[in-house]
C-alpha cells in the first residue's frame, strides 16, 4: 500500500505558473480598469485600489521569476 502513496494534493510546479500566470494576469487587468476609471471619476480611492492592484501583480511577477530560477 506504501507503493502507491503519491501526494495528488501537492501541485506540480507547471501548475503552479499556470495559476501564477492567470493571477497575474487578472490583477494587470484590475489594475488597467481601476486606474482609468479612476482618473476618469477623478477617484484617488480608485486610483489607490489600482495601485494595490499593480503591487499585486508585481508579487505574482517576481514569484514566477524566482519559481523559474528554481526550475533551472
Amino acid at each position: 500500500m506504501s507503493d502507491h502513496c503519491h501526494h495528488h494534493d501537492a501541485p506540480t510546479t507547471a501548475r503552479l505558473r499556470r495559476i501564477l500566470i492567470v493571477v497575474l494576469i487578472i490583477n494587470a487587468g484590475m489594475f488597467g480598469v481601476e486606474i482609468f476609471a479612476g482618473f476618469a471619476a477623478k477617484s484617488v480611492s480608485l486610483q489607490a485600489d489600482a495601485l494595490d492592484f499593480l503591487g499585486n501583480a508585481a508579487t505574482y511577477a517576481i514569484t514566477l521569476i524566482v519559481l523559474t530560477m528554481s526550475i533551472r
